[in-house]
C-alpha cells in the first residue's frame, strides 16, 4: 500500500471521528458549544495580539519617518 493511500485513509478516518464526536446526540451541543466558545476566545486574543503589534509597528514606522525627515532637514538647512 503505498503511503500517500495511508495518508488518505487516516484523514479520512480522522475526519470522520471528529464528525462523530461533533454530533454526537447526547454530548454534541454541549461540544459545538465549548468548541465555539474557545474558538471565539482565540480569535478575541489573536485580534488583541495583531491590534497592539500594529500599533507598534506605526509606532515605529513614524518614529522613522520623523528621524528621515530631521535629518535631511539638517542636511538642507545652511547653519545660522
Amino acid at each position: 500500500m503505498r503511503i500517500r493511500t495511508v495518508a488518505t485513509m487516516a484523514v479520512g478516518a480522522g475526519l470522520g471521528a471528529g464528525v462523530m464526536y461533533l454530533l454526537d446526540p447526547d454530548s454534541g451541543d454541549k461540544r459545538r458549544r465549548e468548541l465555539r466558545r474557545d474558538a471565539s476566545k482565540q480569535v478575541r486574543e489573536g485580534a488583541v495580539t495583531a491590534t497592539k503589534a500594529g500599533i507598534e509597528l506605526g509606532r515605529d514606522v513614524t518614529t522613522a519617518a520623523l528621524d528621515g525627515y530631521r535629518e535631511a532637514r539638517a542636511e538642507v538647512e545652511p547653519p545660522t
